[in-house]
């Protein structure tokens, strides 16, 4: 694999754009159990669905103004690609956008964390936003402590709003603005 082209660089990770090459490890992340407890999204991945979700996601991120912007995570130690995060719904009028991550490798080592972090840096740096919301399963504690550690608030809750593990659960809704990351 050729090394990645980083857009967004940390301590510990950095970001790059989706890439094509990458979409079936994209789509085994997506159905890995313990990946897909913890998303909003029930359907199955395929080589074929995860290659059209990528090409769908580079043309969002190429639109002008652009309504999505989508991110490969590396893990800096090796490069190694370790999840997908990004900013999707991304509305210029209101200068605002939803976040979604999943950490397809090596969760539980702050990796997540530092690329929320980052990926807030760049929606109110590079693109001007002033408010990223995200919902997070109720049950889901260590991924809440780790969207508040990157600077996000808990704002609500959806009661109810999705089913995972087979039960209805609360969606813990969070959001955060430039000020939050001061």
């Amino acid at each position: 694999m050729d090394a990645p082209d980083l857009i967004v660089v940390g301590e510990r990770v950095a970001l790059g754009p989706l890439r094509r090459d990458l979409a079936v490890t994209y789509g085994r992340w997506v159905n890995a159990p313990d990946v897909r407890e913890g998303l909003l999204n029930l359907g199955i991945d395929t080589p074929e669905t995860a290659e059209t979700w990528v090409d769908e996601q580079v043309k969002k991120g190429v639109e002008r103004p652009p309504s999505a912007a989508n991110f490969t995570i590396y893990d800096r130690s090796d490069d190694a690609p370790v999840g997908t995060i990004g900013l999707f719904d991304i509305s210029y009028v209101h200068s605002s956008a939803e976040l979604g991550i999943a950490l397809g490798e090596r969760r539980g080592q702050g990796l997540g964390t530092e690329a929320v972090r980052l990926v807030l840096e760049w929606a109110f740096r590079t693109l001007g936003l002033h408010n990223v919301i995200l919902g997070a399963l109720a049950w889901n504690e260590g991924g809440l402590r780790a969207y508040e550690r990157a600077g996000f608030r808990r704002i609500g809750i959806r009661r109810g709003g999705a089913t995972s593990r087979g039960e209805r659960t609360d969606v813990v809704l969070m959001d955060a603005i430039p000020d939050d990351l001061a």
